[in-house]
């Protein structure tokens, strides 16, 4: 009796050792110790924003640094996906994740087509007017700028510190302008999507020329959701 006494209690001492060192389960993935910690910046949303909006409550202020958000994206002229960096432009990318987390962007649609030396597609404005935003600004000091290239995209601001809000660009074809806006990450699927909507061109009398303005083909958001 004394024996069975003792192997029970070396065995309990045994499988004791062994749970001291793991961290609990996390479901569908197996853990044999603490996950690895992300880095992170401090972002402030509180900056002042004039013009209409959407008004949403402003994201967290920690932001992780490093890490990719895929983001699926159903619109009326057909499926896309973006990929985004965040080590490319934290404050951003944790903006738009936290947009598409309150659905901020379902039920609008771009409002901007370029087809003339500046080739992009701009969205992301609750108000269709080009001035709207969620009721914040923020800047993104460490965001990655420049580069502009085919598939790109990019906060749209007013080209100073502290002015990026919901509003966002697509590049449709490689395009050099200067480097005030921060790059979010890329379309990764969907490309014949802005293709389709860029070759419909622009509504006569709707921007700041013939080839600037609301495109003929509207892109609406019907919804987005992160991977």
């Amino acid at each position: 009796m004394a024996r069975r006494l003792v192997v029970r209690v070396v065995l309990s001492v045994a499988v004791s050792g062994l749970l001291a060192g793991c961290t609990a389960a996390v479901p569908g993935r197996p853990v044999a110790g603490p996950l690895p910690v992300v880095p992170t910046v401090t972002c402030d949303y509180s900056l002042p924003a004039d013009g209409p909006k959407k008004d949403v409550d402003p994201p967290s202020a920690k932001a992780e640094s490093e890490g990719t958000v895929v983001v699926e994206v159903k619109t009326s002229q057909g499926d896309l996906e973006f990929e985004f960096d965040a080590a490319s432009a934290p404050c951003s990318v944790h903006n738009f994740r936290h947009l598409v987390e309150e659905k901020f962007f379902e039920g609008t649609a771009c409002h901007r087509l370029t087809v003339d030396g500046l080739w992009v597609l701009q969205c992301g404005d609750a108000t269709e007017t080009g001035q709207g935003g969620p009721g914040y600004h923020f800047d993104d000091p460490d965001a990655k700028t420049g580069g502009y290239d085919r598939g790109v995209i990019a906060m749209a601001n007013r080209q100073q510190a502290g002015t990026n809000g919901s509003q966002f660009f697509i590049v449709h074809k490689d395009s050099s302008f200067d480097p005030d806006f921060p790059v979010l990450g890329r379309v990764v699927e969907g490309m014949d999507v802005i293709d389709k909507v860029a070759a419909g061109g622009v509504v006569p009398g709707t921007g700041f020329s013939e080839t600037d303005g609301r495109p003929v083909l509207p892109l609406k958001f019907v919804t987005l959701s992160v991977k």
